[in-house]
């Protein structure tokens, strides 16, 4: 599938004679540490702490770190291929040797070591992303309040923002999970701590783009391994297979964003919160007075305990302050995530436009 990128590779090696002693000796007191460093192997940060899969993709450079599992202790290396690459992750390509290859040069240079070749190491997490052009910011964000309900029960989506700006399922699992986010907000924060650079057009297009990330962690790959299959061997074709897997149990081929009208608000309390006819009735009138006369005024002629109320219901189907506010009030155009159909590169978009 045409669009779809390695986002972040997690390779580990054992500490054994396969390296040289001075390599050893160089790591051996990192093992309490992961240590990141940029494209040219100088290291521009390090921290005390054991959890590496909690590094966030939109890590910029390549960390590493040692570990032990009880019997060995492990050079565990990972970053974004796509970044490391081209100095940003929004795009790049399926091609899991090159990738790998990639982190494995950078390691080189960080450590001043020779390392074996890619055929020698481990793979204990992949992401697989897909980039997905939405009309405008807004759209993204509603596309992210209706992606929050379409969890079925062993694939609960949560999110840690209120605003509703990252969608995660299965956060916790080690085998499987994804995540769905919009990209101009956090490309616009890496960009204001100065760790990426990119143009300002560049900027407001990826206010455009929902995100999706697949990834397979640790006990996917030891199972795989103790199949007797090599991730070395995982094809692009593979991998979109493994991403299509995912989340096309939760797209069913598409997510249709709808506009916010009155009979799209109606069905939504009517099926999500359980209210009557009458009652949504009630409760969009509630939300068309917003509109029109403002928050307070709205609240000043009812019912306390009734207009809180209301806003309960329509906050419970993905109803912001934000859209209630009389100046944002931008109609949606219908549109589709199509999980074929995710774009590969800035040219697109800009043809898109």
């Amino acid at each position: 599938m045409k669009g779809l990128l390695i986002d972040w590779l997690t390779l580990r090696i054992p500490l054994d004679d396969n390296l040289s002693p001075a390599l050893f000796s160089r790591v051996r007191e990192a093992k309490l540490s992961i240590h990141c460093c940029n494209v040219d192997g100088e290291i521009v940060w390090q921290k005390q702490t054991l959890d590496f899969d909690a590094l966030r993709s939109d890590t910029v450079g390549l960390c590493w770190q040692v570990q032990g599992d009880g019997i060995r202790y492990y050079l565990v290396i990972g970053g974004s291929p796509a970044s490391i690459e081209h100095g940003i992750n929004v795009f790049g390509d399926l091609d899991i040797r090159k990738s790998a290859s990639l982190l494995i040069g950078v390691a080189q240079k960080a450590l001043s070591s020779i390392l074996p070749s890619i055929d020698s190491w481990q793979c204990r997490r992949i992401d697989i992303t897909g980039n997905y052009l939405l009309p405008d910011a807004m759209s993204v964000k509603h596309a992210l309040r209706m992606l929050m309900n379409t969890d079925a029960a062993r694939r609960k989506a949560s999110s840690s923002k209120k605003g509703g700006d990252t969608v995660i399922w299965q956060a916790n699992s080690d085998l499987s999970k994804g995540k769905a986010y919009h990209k101009g907000p956090q490309l616009a924060y890496l960009c204001r701590k100065k760790h990426v650079s990119i143009t300002v057009e560049q900027l407001e297009m990826s206010d455009r783009i929902l995100r999706l990330e697949h990834t397979r962690g640790a006990r996917w790959f030891r199972r795989e391994e103790a199949a007797g299959r090599r991730w070395q061997d995982l094809t692009p074709e593979a991998l979109v297979a493994l991403y299509c897997d995912f989340f096309g149990k939760l797209l069913s081929g598409s997510v249709e964003i709808k506009d916010m009208n009155r009979d799209y608000i109606i069905e939504r309390l009517i099926a999500d919160v359980g209210l009557t006819e009458g009652m949504s009735n009630s409760v969009f009138t509630t939300l068309r007075n917003i509109r029109e006369d403002g928050f307070d005024v709205v609240k000043s002629f009812m019912p306390k305990a009734t207009f809180y109320r209301h806003m309960k219901y329509l906050r419970a189907i993905g109803i912001t302050d934000g859209d209630m506010n009389i100046a944002k009030i931008i109609p949606l155009r219908p549109v589709k995530i199509i999980l074929a159909q995710p774009v590969a590169s800035w040219a697109e978009i800009r043809r898109a436009a």
